[in-house]
């Protein structure tokens, strides 16, 4: 099986392409830096390094690489070969590589080729359908066009990757928790799922608001309390137990209204809270309470990861005064 997949950076390699690889997949990454891509195409392979398990080397094997602004013709060709397509660029990148997307699309339609797969694994709302409005808006392929030869789901993803340099190559250290969930009924054939080790789902929704609601509400809140508290490091804050405690509760919180409002069993939703500290708990990595605490205006949206999960506890009658602790803290928030 072949996948083609653009961008080679630390998502790409270090979350999309390990699932790929782990399927069966040979893989052709599109990708802008050279550097890598000579590496990529020098040895066919690379590395990534689990944190959790004491940064055990994992090799990823039968990779090569393209441009897609000096190898177009070959990335069109290696869309029309292809048994999946996935990216991970950023979806703010959708504009730079839709062009690519669109011709492969189309030469692969013009061959009379099978649907294919296109999932872009972004950490954007409806990514999919982000991608789909970009390449029909670069009039190579049209709409109705683009449904006949590809479907292209809605994703949600996490993970947590760090770029290192090891053995004079460019490497990958991975968590070994993650999240890729994709809707199953967008799939060409639901009953054929393209990558082992992601979630199918008919409610992407509820994978989304669980995500923006339990981590990204929790790292915000816990970057909000503490700046009050003084710190400026956030691992110095997580390494208070009490204050791991407090993180934990109001992720509780959340749970409790997810369980309500999408089905989640309790334990699915301390599974999920072990998961999120995990990730906050990582040793190795450090990161500054201004830089999580940004654009409070934004994160205090009322759909957003602070007033929108404290608005739905109130209207559903649950709990929710840790919540607006964060609230007020973000209110202080003043660098």
């Amino acid at each position: 099986m072949k996948a083609v997949h653009f961008g080679a950076g630390k998502i790409g390699r270090g979350f999309i392409a390990d699932l790929l690889h782990d399927t069966g997949y040979e893989i052709t990454f599109v990708d802008v830096n050279e550097k890598l891509n000579e590496e990529l195409n020098k040895y066919h392979n690379y590395y990534l390094y689990v944190i959790e398990e004491d940064y055990k080397r994992k090799e990823i094997d039968k990779v090569s690489a393209l441009s897609p602004i000096t190898q177009k013709d070959d990335v069109t060709q290696a869309i029309v070969d292809a048994d999946l397509v996935t990216t991970a660029v950023l979806a703010d990148n959708f504009p730079k590589i839709a062009a690519n997307v669109a011709a492969g699309l189309k030469t692969r339609l013009n061959a009379g080729k099978e649907k294919v797969n296109v999932i872009p694994c972004e950490n954007a709302l409806f990514c999919g359908d982000m991608l789909k409005a970009e390449v029909v808006k670069t009039g190579i392929i049209t709409e109705e066009e683009i449904d006949q030869i590809a479907t292209i789901p809605n994703t949600a993803v996490d993970r947590m990757v760090f770029g290192t340099d090891r053995d004079g190559r460019d490497g990958i250290e991975i968590g070994k928790d993650y999240e890729l969930a994709i809707e199953v009924d967008k799939l060409k054939d639901s009953s054929n799922l393209p990558i082992k080790g992601a979630e199918y789902t008919d409610n992407l929704q509820k994978y989304l608001e669980r995500k923006l609601y339990t981590i990204n509400c929790g790292h915000a809140w816990s970057g909000y309390m503490a700046h009050l508290m003084g710190y400026d490091i956030i691992q110095d804050y997580f390494a208070s137990e009490e204050n791991v405690e407090m993180t934990r509760n109001v992720m509780l919180e959340v749970a409790g209204l997810l369980e309500k409002k999408h089905g989640f069993t309790h334990q699915e939703m301390v599974d999920y809270i072990d998961f999120a500290l995990n990730r906050f708990l990582t040793p190795g990595v450090v990161d500054t309470v201004a830089r999580i605490s940004r654009a409070p205006i934004r994160k205090l949206g009322h759909e957003d990861r602070l007033v929108g999960p404290a608005y739905q506890c109130e209207e559903k009658g649950l709990d929710n005064s840790e919540l607006l602790k964060g609230i007020a803290a973000a209110f202080l928030f003043d660098v």
